[in-house]
């Protein structure tokens, strides 16, 4: 792929780290990713880290050539799809309807870039996520974006219902299979995409954006962003070294390697000067760890699709018994108990949400009419079963 002007748009370090590990499930080594790079795992790390869009470039054309594929973008994009609140814009998942999901997503990817990437144009039945062409991007991050999103609307929607209809991209590609290529490349229908274009974009159904997500869920958004808010960095140098531990912690809670030496290393300094400093600031490591937990632990209960295994082990936690321990210590009462009752709140409001589905008319795509209206029961089910096919298929 070619690039366009990318001197002054930066990404966060958890967007690279995010495309980092797509390229590592995808087959790509760690020391290979890293030396393309020209980082540290540590450096990788620091969530007050911003890095040049051209950083997503040098990291996926190093896993196109170690992999010996000039067609992996779109599989990166598939295998950035989040999977849990540690993963950038997990939480778009629950936002009300399947436009705002994918609305949220694409914000959460571009948090904190210097100047707005992308920008939407709506029309009665149109509705597009523009490219500015005055931005400094790479070509190969809105492909990523584009794709991931393509994959996360497969997730709260139907089968026979695909929200994006076309990708468009004013490049050409010297790829051989151009004519062929999609930004989905599984589970569910092709998204084409167009080359040497007047504008890059991504054209969407408006009428399937209008539907209602399944997984909607008001409170679970509202408290994701809270817990964030609180503790967010966005690259501030003023920032708390416990605020900064526990935006570290966040967003690796489910990878390996954490440890205090591990999260010195990251902050440059040594790991008895952050004991020291984080007790000046009346926290420990440890303290801040288990407070991470006990909030993204309380995000997965609003969920109430997991097991406690799966819990656990999102948690960070090497066995389940480890972790119902710690949340009897933290609650004095066994998680299964809580579980129970959180899964029974939410089949409690299902029915009021799914109300509102009742009668909505699929739309036709250029695919097989879909003319026939959709039971709310078998979309939710569905839509149900797709998340946690997707989750299951995620885990390692």
């Amino acid at each position: 792929m070619g690039r366009l002007n990318t001197d002054n748009t930066s990404v966060s370090s958890q967007l690279l780290f995010q495309v980092f590990r797509g390229c590592q499930e995808l087959g790509a080594r760690k020391p290979v990713l890293l030396s393309a790079l020209d980082l540290t795992d540590a450096q990788l790390r620091d969530p007050r880290a911003r890095f040049s869009a051209r950083a997503i470039t040098i990291l996926s054309e190093a896993a196109a050539r170690e992999l010996g594929r000039d067609d992996i973008f779109a599989d990166i994009g598939g295998a950035m799809t989040p999977t849990g609140f540690s993963d950038v814009c997990y939480t778009a998942l629950f936002e009300e309807t399947v436009g705002d999901v994918l609305q949220a997503a694409a914000a959460a990817m571009l948090a904190g870039t210097d100047k707005p990437l992308l920008r939407w144009e709506q029309s009665n039945s149109v509705c597009r996520l523009v490219a500015d062409s005055n931005s400094c991007v790479t070509n190969e991050l809105i492909f990523i974006i584009f794709s991931t999103l393509s994959y996360i609307s497969q997730i709260v929607t139907d089968d026979d219902v695909q929200p994006v209809k076309s990708a468009s991209f004013t490049y050409r590609t010297s790829f051989d299979r151009s004519a062929s290529m999609t930004l989905v490349k599984e589970d569910g229908p092709p998204v084409p995409c167009l080359f040497n274009q007047p504008d890059t974009y991504l054209e969407l159904h408006k009428q399937v954006l209008d539907l209602p997500n399944p997984f909607a869920n008001r409170n679970l958004v509202n408290m994701g962003q809270q817990q964030l808010n609180r503790f967010q960095v966005n690259g501030a140098k003023s920032v708390t070294l416990a605020s900064l531990s526990y935006n570290y912690l966040f967003y690796l809670l489910d990878k390996s390697g954490l440890s205090l030496d591990a999260a010195a290393e990251t902050f440059g300094i040594a790991e008895r000067t952050l004991r020291r400093k984080l007790v000046a600031e009346g926290a420990s490591f440890r303290q801040i760890l288990e407070q991470v937990r006990r909030d993204i632990c309380q995000l997965y209960f609003l969920e109430g699709t997991r097991s406690l295994s799966d819990i656990a082990t999102k948690l960070g936690y090497s066995e389940l018994s480890a972790f119902t321990r710690a949340y009897t210590a933290w609650h004095g009462r066994s998680p299964s108990r809580d579980m129970a009752a959180q899964i029974a709140v939410n089949s409690s409001q299902k029915p009021k949400f799914a109300g509102k589905m009742v009668g909505v008319e699929r739309v036709e795509l250029p695919t097989p009419s879909m003319s026939t209206k959709c039971s709310t029961t078998e979309l939710y089910a569905h839509a149900a079963g797709r998340l946690a096919s997707h989750l299951a298929g995620c885990k390692t």
